[in-house]
């Protein structure tokens, strides 16, 4: 076992001394811990003596636990105080009887009080070190951070595992060093052995010239298999380790060979149970060719695989609290749960919303063959995505776009659903006003030029399709041009969203009324039969009640105006040759003939013969 002495004062043996419960060292002073190992070899005795400088184990403890947050303290099971990061102690005293805790595997906490603070106590006892980690640290700031100083506890932990290692490798390389005549005599076997003792984890070496990899005992448990239960060349190792790691496992290892002579790396290796679990890989050139080229590495594997899944979590719950809103449910559409950015856009909190359907946030704005498309996308493809009108829960419609996704088991079931979305209402809202100012006159608010080719060419393949026809009514206003000049341009506007007003009174929701520019209008019958002579009956029947209302007069700031129209007729629909173009021109000539007859007049355009 490995036996630890008490702290010394000072660099070396040479120059220091000793503490003692009488004489114990302020912290302060520069100090050191021995170690010393026994170790049997081939029936001798050997004993390996070393030293830490306390000052290097307290800069780390305190990079990892700052005073102010708390303080780590090493103690032997006598008592004695051997590194602590607390000034206020003293090295080498006696504060505690621990021996008991060498027959008890346990932890013990305690709450202690100083003048401003509760603190937390906290020893534990290592179970292949002789000495006990003690922690202190204050009660409210643990708790309240407790999954940030469990990470902290897993790194000082990880610390003193790796510290182990690495003093043990640099043994090993050493041992390789100042004893190659009998390291050429030594087994393998032998040789992993006395590693495995010292140890207690998975020790290796690869013989480069060869290409293969040996490993002890400890390796093949790490990962669930029977000791030597199989070759490991380095094809064998290859083999095990992750694709998705294997690729650039090898020129990893090359580059930092040649950079240092180490290497360390992290890959996921398959274990006998086939899962995946994350191994640490240290290694070292122990030996070199004449030429300096690396011959033989040895190193340790360590299982990393709970501090992976920690991290992992830890990156999850980062990922979860996003700007972006995520909501999870079963199977059945229950929900599970839901992040703050959903509580922020939706307006419903954890215990409002938990346990219920996406089906309360539902507008009304779509139908069932818009859900049921999504539902089968869902189930068929494992993935929707699109725009959604939905509600919050103070009843005010919003709008997201939002991505659903399927999630399946490993038999391929669906098990859960997860909804990622964004509130897009405020661009929604900018679109619909540019969409407005594209399509609609900014005066009347009825359609433009612009929507009325689109909705006329829209039309005619209609009506060639369906063998219907549709009419084209251009409407001009008699003399407007005299109450602008009468009594100005604001009456005028007045008098044009009145006749806007009165248009759109006088036609079906699937017609259309436009505004050209000026005092120009159109009117735009869709569908009006297949017989022309129908066709003409009820386009004139509309012209007639067109004109009718708007002879009626008009309400102005300075009292009742009154005037007519001009209005051009023409039918469409059964002509493939004739396009938007050709039709609102024909409508134009058939207004400028009503003019002509003495205005206030409707007239249809009829084909020179």
């Amino acid at each position: 076992m490995l036996r630890i002495g008490v702290p010394w004062a000072g660099r070396d043996f040479d120059n220091a001394h000793s503490s003692s419960i009488e004489k114990p060292i302020p912290s302060s002073e520069i100090t050191f811990l021995p170690l010393l190992k026994k170790v049997f070899f081939e029936d001798r005795l050997y004993y390996i003596i070393a030293n830490i400088n306390i000052d290097y184990l307290t800069n780390r403890y305190t990079n990892t636990l700052p005073i102010d947050q708390g303080t780590v303290s090493l103690w032997r099971l006598d008592g004695t105080l051997l590194v602590s990061t607390n000034p206020q102690l003293y090295l080498g005293a006696s504060h505690y009887n621990l021996s008991h805790w060498q027959q008890e595997n346990e932890d013990f906490f305690a709450h202690l009080r100083d003048e401003t603070h509760s603190l937390l106590d906290v020893f534990r006892l290592a179970k292949i070190f002789p000495f006990i980690v003690e922690i202190q640290t204050n009660e409210v700031n643990t708790l309240g951070y407790w999954d940030k100083e469990r990470q902290k506890m897993l790194g000082i932990i990880i610390l003193l595992m790796t510290l182990t290692c690495g003093l043990t490798l640099a043994l090993i390389v050493r041992y390789y060093n100042e004893n190659s005549r009998q390291r050429e005599q030594l087994s393998y076997e032998k040789q992993f052995r006395v590693a495995m003792e010292a140890t207690q984890t998975g020790l290796w070496t690869w013989n480069l010239k060869t290409n293969q990899v040996t490993w002890d005992t400890q390796c093949f448990l790490l990962l669930g298999y029977q000791p030597h239960s199989f070759e490991t060349p380095w094809d064998k190792i290859y083999e095990l380790t992750h694709p998705d790691d294997a690729q650039d496992m090898l020129p990893s290892i090359q580059d930092q060979i040649l950079a240092q002579a180490t290497f360390l790396i992290e890959r996921r290796m398959k274990m006998a149970s086939g899962e995946w679990v994350w191994i640490q890989v240290r290694g070292k050139v122990i030996e070199f060719s004449e030429q300096n080229e690396p011959l033989l590495l040895t190193g340790v594997y360590i299982n990393i695989d709970t501090q992976k899944k920690i991290e992992q979590l830890h990156l999850s719950a980062v990922a979860f609290e996003t700007q972006e809103a995520i909501l999870i449910t079963d199977v059945k559409e229950k929900i599970l749960k839901v992040n703050e950015a959903f509580t922020r856009i939706t307006g419903y909190s954890d215990n409002e919303i938990l346990g219920q359907t996406p089906r309360v946030l539902h507008s009304g704005y779509h139908d069932k063959a818009f859900y049921q498309a999504m539902w089968k996308a869902l189930l068929e493809e494992g993935f929707w995505q699109g725009e959604l009108w939905n509600k919050r829960k103070n009843g005010e419609i919003y709008a997201e776009f939002i991505t659903i996704t399927s999630i399946r088991n490993d038999q391929g079931t669906i098990t859960h659903f997860i909804a990622n979305f964004n509130d897009i209402t405020t661009n929604k809202v900018e679109q619909l006003k540019i969409q407005e100012l594209a399509y609609y006159d900014p005066l009347t608010r009825l359609a433009n030029r612009r929507l009325l080719e689109e909705s006329l060419h829209k039309t005619l393949k209609h009506c060639l399709y369906e063998s219907h026809l549709g009419a084209l009514l251009f409407i001009d206003l008699d003399y407007f041009k005299e109450l602008n000049d009468t009594f100005g341009h604001d009456a005028g506007d007045m008098l044009l969203i009145q006749t806007a007003a009165r248009l759109k009174e006088t036609i079906r929701e699937s017609d259309l009324v436009a505004r050209l520019g000026g005092d120009e209008f159109i009117v735009l019958l869709k569908d009006i039969g297949k017989q022309h002579g129908s066709a003409n009956h009820l386009t004139e029947n509309i012209a007639h009640k067109i004109l009718s209302l708007l002879c009626k007069p008009y309400a102005l700031a300075h009292g009742n105006y009154q005037l007519g129209a001009s209005i051009g007729c023409t039918i469409f629909g059964n002509d493939p040759k004739k396009d938007s173009t050709m039709i609102l021109k024909e409508a134009d000539l058939a207004m400028y003939q009503a003019k002509e007859k003495g205005r206030n007049q409707i007239c249809f355009y009829k084909t020179s013969s």
